[in-house]
């Protein structure tokens, strides 16, 4: 027989403990259903777009050249604002890690088009674009879709080390274009990075370039919330059966 000081003790135990699990399945599911403050976002990139006049103004590029390539202006890419590459504003996301994937045609006129992965030739990009310090990926398609990551300023000299093709894209420094192409999953976003800059990779003369990509941007919610959200719910699930018993 259980005496009256062993049921005390029993519901004050079932009491400290129901308020245990109210508080982790509030924790659990706050995790669970904050997610990412924004959705998926989508824009359109030209295939005029050129990665390395990322965080310029149409001011800035005819001015600056310094003549270390073969052409002071750009070879009529700076007179040229169709050349400003679009971006994605990605302090909405409330996240670290992105998904990117591009669909479409664009190039340079026929029969130079292709879809964001390119096509299998490679034209070193010229000198003179290195001017704003973003690195140029090395032995990359034509027409292959890249990414850069800026602050809100503009970026500046030195640029980062460049990236070569084949390597690992998904953990880029700010001013450093890495390889996109159709798709490419679990990109973790530099430090500081409010920005990401989208472009054609060509060798020069961006202006005549044709066609353009739909490009989606999706914030990935963290390991951590993952684990998290699905605590909460087998918590809930749980409590919810105990109370049936």
């Amino acid at each position: 027989m259980i005496s009256n000081r062993d049921q005390q003790k029993s519901k004050k135990m079932e009491h400290n403990m129901n308020k245990l699990l109210t508080s982790l399945i509030a924790v659990a599911l706050t995790f669970a259903m904050a997610g990412p403050a924004m959705g998926s976002v989508t824009i359109s990139v030209p295939g005029t777009a050129c990665p390395y006049f990322a965080g310029q103004t149409a001011a800035d590029i005819p001015l600056t050249g310094s003549g270390g390539g073969d052409h002071n202006t750009f070879h009529g890419d700076g007179s040229d604002t169709d050349t400003l590459p679009p971006f994605v504003d990605i302090t909405g996301f409330g996240g670290t890690i992105l998904s990117i994937t591009a669909t479409g045609t664009w190039g340079h006129w026929d029969p130079g088009q292709s879809g964001p992965d390119g096509y299998d030739a490679y034209y070193p990009t010229h000198d003179e674009y290195d001017d704003f310090g973003i690195s140029r990926v090395l032995n990359t398609r034509v027409n292959t879709l890249l990414g850069v990551f800026l602050t809100d300023a503009a970026p500046s000299l030195p640029a980062p080390a460049s990236l070569t093709f084949g390597n690992v894209m998904t953990s880029p420094l700010l001013q450093q274009t890495f390889v996109i192409g159709s798709s490419l999953q679990n990109i973790t976003i530099p430090s500081g990075a409010t920005r990401l800059f989208f472009g054609l990779n060509n060798g020069y003369e961006w202006t005549n370039n044709v066609g353009a990509l739909e490009v989606t941007v999706t914030p990935i919610p963290a390991p951590g919330a993952i684990l998290l959200g699905g605590i909460g719910v087998g918590l809930v699930g749980w409590l919810r059966r105990r109370r049936t018993l």
